[in-house]
């Protein structure tokens, strides 16, 4: 094979291999904001990426898609209400969990940690109204 042969193999190798490569750079980029709005709290964020990992994953019809969009709304609005009822439980467990840790702080430390704390239940509230 001639050198002009081989500088083609190897150009229509190098030009399918960072074809792909960008691909998985896309796709890595795209799920990588569909998480970062997960953990911003965005509405709908968490359901539509389980539907778009599904529909890549299993590769399901327009059909399939409505439906698992219908369950996935429904099983979030029940989680919602389960949410809703053990929430007094967990923010008892959370409050006795923070008193523990505050009496074993130093003074400077207390008052970070009570910054933290504050930080994180506006957070939480910003979260808790989007979902």
């Amino acid at each position: 094979m001639t050198m002009k042969g081989w500088k083609a193999i190897v150009s229509v190798i190098l030009i399918f291999l960072l074809g792909g490569m960008a691909g998985a750079l896309v796709m890595h980029a795209v799920d990588r904001q569909k998480i970062e709005g997960i953990m911003k709290g965005e509405p709908g964020a968490t359901r539509e990426f389980i539907v778009a990992r599904l529909s890549r994953e299993l590769n399901l019809d327009q059909a399939q898609l409505a439906q698992l969009r219908v369950i996935v709304r429904e099983t979030h609005a029940e989680m919602k209400v389960v949410r809703r009822q053990v929430r007094p439980q967990m923010e008892e467990i959370l409050k006795r969990s923070q008193d523990r840790v505050r009496a074993m702080l130093h003074p400077e430390q207390l008052e970070k940690f009570n910054k933290t704390i504050e930080e994180r239940k506006k957070r939480h509230e910003g979260e808790e109204d989007s979902r």
